[in-house]
């Protein structure tokens, strides 16, 4: 696997532990300890997923994760949250756009097991598109 995950998380405890978790199952990993930094070096790091807490100083992940997605470039680039808040509201999620959460405390085989999933959801559908883009040619 040589998948990028863009870890965007401003706990450094919890960031080290996402890193050495994900690194451990194959991704190489970024990270990023808050929302601004992550707006302006999101085209650098060119992740092909993000994994983002919702709770950070400044900027919160919900509206990191919506003006990510309001760039052309990466409205199909996959973002699960991460969340301490026990529910939050449907209608905040689907506000940021992000595609998935997970709340805290979670098993970290579950992490793996979800951020698996997206991954190889989203290459599926990079390769659904590319072909029928060389169909339609």
């Amino acid at each position: 696997m040589s998948d990028s995950i863009l870890v965007v998380e401003d706990n450094s405890d919890l960031s080290l532990l996402f890193q050495l978790v994900l690194e451990s199952a194959g991704y190489q990993v970024a990270t990023i300890d808050n929302g601004r930094d992550a707006l302006t070096q999101i085209e650098e790091i060119d992740p092909q997923l993000i994994v983002m807490d919702i709770m950070m100083p400044e900027i919160s992940g919900l509206e990191v994760a919506r003006q990510i997605k309001e760039r052309p470039d990466y409205q199909s680039l996959p973002i699960l949250l991460v969340s301490a808040v026990d529910r939050l509201k449907e209608e905040q999620i689907a506000e940021s756009k992000a595609d998935a959460i997970i709340y805290k405390p979670f098993d970290l085989d579950y992490l793996i097991s979800r951020v698996d999933r997206m991954t190889s959801d989203c290459l599926e559908s990079k390769n659904q598109n590319h072909y029928s883009k060389i169909a339609v040619s």
